[in-house]
């Protein structure tokens, strides 16, 4: 679902869906026990400029909201502190728009009981090696040993099935599994730096900063206060 009042954005945004080549958009009317699943995009470029900025949009809890922005910090600090899930850059690139899609609907996975990361076979297995050792850095080449294929043939496949090449992806998961250990308990933020392979606070909250647009520390005050 695209909320805008821009007539070309929906057009543009489907485009670029069916540029992917991994996306597809399928025409139908979901019925009640889909609509929890329904990721909607809205058109922020506007909306985060000042004291003359139109009102933002209501979210509804129901949905996984993304805001289409210009790609400030600030701008990028607004998305997550009003609520959105995530973000998206304007102007669109593909392979952006893949992996904030294909993000969000995997974390809609999450809560699968018979969730995979991936049907693909090589990149489930590579996916679930990420995840195991979260808080290790691991090369491609040692990957590729590992899985028993060669380094450009994994970060090709993966990177078509994930939007992301392994490093980066875990990279992602690491800093995401970190921001929800800092919104649900009280640990101290050093201690949730090592834990994912962090050594030094400082290089967390640089990683942090760059991820979600503010620092550890303001992502959990910002956490508090929404709760």
């Amino acid at each position: 679902m695209v909320e805008s009042e821009d007539m070309d954005l929906d057009r543009l945004l489907r485009q670029s869906i069916h540029g992917t080549g991994n996306l597809d958009i399928i025409e139908t009317i979901p019925d009640h026990s889909e609509v929890d699943n329904q990721i909607a995009i809205f058109d922020c470029r506007n909306h985060f400029s000042g004291a003359m900025a139109p009102k933002l949009p209501q979210l509804s809890a129901n949905f996984t909201n993304i805001a289409l922005i210009y790609p400030e910090p600030a701008n990028r600090r607004s998305a997550y502190s009003n609520g959105f899930s995530d973000f998206l850059s304007w102007p669109v690139i593909q392979p952006e728009l893949q992996a904030r899609l294909l993000a969000q609907s995997r974390a809609h996975s999450l809560r699968d009981p018979n969730y995979r990361y991936s049907h693909i076979t090589l990149v489930e297995r590579c996916c679930v090696y990420l995840a195991d050792r979260i808080d290790l850095s691991v090369s491609v080449r040692t990957l590729a040993q590992v899985l028993n294929t060669n380094h450009n043939t994994l970060t090709t496949v993966f990177k078509r099935e994930m939007g992301l090449p392994p490093l980066a992806w875990q990279r992602k998961l690491r800093l995401e599994s970190a921001a929800r250990q800092l919104r649900l308990t009280d640990r101290a933020i050093s201690i949730i730096a090592a834990e994912f392979g962090y050594d030094l606070p400082a290089n967390f909250a640089t990683a942090f900063r760059r991820h979600f647009g503010m620092t550890p520390q303001s992502y959990r005050k910002h956490e508090l206060r929404k709760n």
